[in-house]
């Protein structure tokens, strides 16, 4: 696989693809040196030149199964990027208002004459 430059995606791993916690060291690597390539053949902007781009885009696009590190550090890339799961949380967090230190505006003043001593 032929390499033409590092490769970022500031928007969806702003602090890189080692420090995301998705990716090991190597998949980091992989994607760093060889993304832009992956990219182009996978959007089809660039062709294949060798064995391992033909089998790599054969991966990513379904034709076989995934063997290659290349396919399959692409693939879980594309999962991490293009597969928005929505999460849904079951309680929502609303404080009853029990005027110690709710809308009063007592509270806010400053002035010791309710407290008991």
């Amino acid at each position: 696989m032929r390499s033409e430059g590092k490769f970022y995606d500031d928007k969806n791993f702003p602090r890189g693809f080692n420090r995301s916690g998705v990716f090991t060291i190597s998949e980091a690597s992989v994607l760093e040196n060889y993304g832009r390539i992956m990219r182009a053949l996978h959007e089809g902007t660039t062709q294949p030149i060798d064995e391992s781009e033909t089998q790599f885009l054969a991966e990513v696009l379904g034709q076989q199964a995934a063997v290659s590190e290349f396919g399959k550090c692409w693939l879980k890339y594309l999962n991490h990027t293009t597969h928005k799961t929505r999460s849904y949380t079951l309680c929502v967090s609303q404080r009853p208002n029990t005027g110690v230190y709710g809308d009063d505006d007592d509270a806010d003043s400053g002035s010791d004459s309710d407290l008991d001593y």
